[in-house]
C-alpha cells in the first residue's frame, strides 16, 4: 500500500476515534439526563397521586407536581432525547469500528492494502452521509482531500 494512503488511514483512524470519544461522552451525559426527564416524572407522578389520596388541602400540591412531571417528560419527547441516544449508540459503534479498520489498516502492511483502504473510505463516506447528528465532524474531516 503506499506510503500516502497509511498517511490518510492514519488521520481517518484519529478523526474516527476523535469522533467516537465524543458521543461516548454524549452518552454518558444522556443518561445523567435521563434520570431528570423520565425517572424524576415518574416518581413525581406517583408523589402526586399518593399526596392526592392524603387527604386535605393538599390539592395545590398534587397539581404542581403533576405539573412539574408533565412538564419535564414533554422535554423529553419534545426533544426526541430517545432517537438521538439511538442515533448516537449507532454513530458509536460505526465509527469505533472504522478506528479500528483504519488503524490495523495503517499498522499492517498489506499487499491488497489499497482496495482495503478504498472500501473503507466508502463505508466513511456512507456513514457520514446517513448521519442525524451534524456536529459531530472535526473542522477538516469534510474538507477535499482531508
Amino acid at each position: 500500500m503506499p506510503e500516502d494512503y497509511r498517511q490518510i488511514a492514519k488521520r481517518r483512524h484519529d478523526e474516527c476515534s476523535a469522533i467516537s470519544a465524543e458521543l461516548a461522552k454524549r452518552l454518558g451525559l444522556f443518561s445523567y439526563t435521563n434520570w431528570i426527564t423520565v425517572l424524576v416524572p415518574s416518581l413525581l407522578a406517583v408523589g402526586a397521586g399518593s399526596a392526592f389520596f392524603a387527604g386535605d388541602n393538599w390539592g395545590p400540591l398534587v397539581g404542581t407536581v403533576a405539573l412539574l412531571g408533565a412538564l419535564l417528560t414533554a422535554i423529553h419527547k419534545g426533544l426526541d432525547c430517545d432517537a438521538h441516544q439511538s442515533e448516537c449508540r449507532r454513530l458509536l459503534q460505526a465509527y469505533g469500528g472504522l478506528a479500528v479498520r483504519y488503524r490495523t489498516l495503517h499498522e499492517i502492511d498489506k499487499s491488497d492494502g489499497d482496495s482495503d483502504f478504498l472500501e473503507l473510505e466508502e463505508a466513511l463516506a456512507s456513514l457520514r452521509e446517513s448521519e442525524r447528528i451534524t456536529d459531530l465532524q472535526p473542522d477538516n474531516a469534510r474538507k477535499p482531500g482531508a
